[in-house]
């Protein structure tokens, strides 16, 4: 069985992985404004409401939400996330009758009585939280980022659960032997308005002649909270912007460092890369596609081919995240002399 026609329809029409608008692996050549038009359209139709579990209930017929006198259709995450508060495998509910979906999740609605968060756009719920979670929302990260930078070239992707964004420093870092591959440093940051990530701002270092982008995260390069908690996370989230930025010059340094490792055997050391970090088939395919693009026996080309995989067309968001990530742990480790492969 398949879940009724209310979640089906909101499910095909903005699912949790579905692309809005952008590509990270585009030139940064959009601008800020361009993307806070696009989040100023969808917050017109966006709100938060809080509701005891008591005061809510599944339609048997469409499996839509009724709340406070409204019908609500659940989106594919908001389901997952539904199922998840109640502690009802969410395949299980996937595979029932509507009528047995609705009369499991009536039931322990009641006999939670508890409170819970819901983020709405439209008749739709998009998200269901718990009262402690700490919505930052796109809108207001961006509108801060004008401020303090103006109308800059970006380049983002923006789906319903994730808004990645690159925001890349004119003018590229002076560093020896550059020759024809400069490199730009850049601040990434990365967001969910329906808990689906944490909030998280890095060092990021954009190499012109690919359109890669590497992303130092976490530790000494970036920032990255949960949403949860003190009043002040936005202003942490502001202050980690600036601190990003700082490091970012570091971090190209770091990048160009790579240049004069040389590597024995590369193809090996993709294969133990895509072993040691669990990439998926489709993830290490990418890795050799990039790698056969530029071949080179130095860490440079290594690191290179995971962040080019990490602009490949053919892999979701998640994925291509994971790679440009995993090009800066590498870098990262490098660069504080750690053993970056076993």
């Amino acid at each position: 069985m398949v879940l009724g026609t209310a979640v089906l329809d909101a499910a095909s029409s903005a699912s949790s992985g579905s692309l809005i608008s952008g590509r990270l692996s585009a030139r940064p050549e959009a601008r800020l404004g361009q993307l806070l038009g696009q989040l100023e359209g969808l917050a017109v139709r966006q709100r938060d409401v809080s509701f005891n579990t008591r005061e809510l209930a599944m339609a048997p017929d469409d499996g839509a939400l009724t709340a406070g006198g409204d019908r609500l259709a659940l989106r594919e995450h908001a389901f997952g996330q539904l199922a998840a508060r109640l502690q009802i495998p969410a395949h299980y509910l996937r595979r029932c009758e509507p009528e047995l979906r609705a009369e499991n999740v009536n039931r322990w609605l009641r006999e939670q009585d508890r409170d819970v968060f819901l983020r709405l756009e439209g008749g739709e719920v998009r998200a269901v939280l718990s009262p402690s979670y700490r919505a930052i929302n796109h809108l207001d990260i961006l509108r801060w980022l004008e401020q303090r930078l103006g109308n800059v070239a970006v380049r983002y992707e923006l789906t319903e659960a994730f808004l990645d964004l690159q925001v890349v420093r004119d003018g590229p870092v002076n560093l020896p032997a550059q020759g024809r591959d400069p490199l730009h440093r850049g601040v990434h940051l990365r967001n969910s308005e329906i808990g689906a990530a944490r909030v998280s701002v890095s060092a990021m270092v954009y190499r012109t002649i690919c359109l890669n982008g590497l992303i130092l995260g976490g530790g000494q390069w970036g920032y990255e909270r949960r949403h949860i908690g003190k009043a002040e996370l936005p202003e942490e989230v502001r202050g980690a912007f600036d601190k990003a930025f700082e490091l970012s010059a570091q971090a190209t340094t770091a990048l160009a460092g790579t240049r004069g490792i040389m590597v024995s055997e590369p193809a090996k050391v993709l294969a133990k890369l895509a072993e040691r970090y669990e990439l998926v088939e489709d993830e290490a395919a990418a890795l050799r596609v990039a790698f056969n693009t530029e071949p080179g026996e130095s860490l440079y080309a290594v690191v290179n081919a995971v962040t080019r995989a990490g602009n490949s067309e053919h892999l979701p968001l998640p994925s291509r995240h994971k790679l440009q990530t995993l090009g800066g742990r590498i870098v990262d480790l490098v660069a504080n002399g750690k053993r970056w492969l076993d």
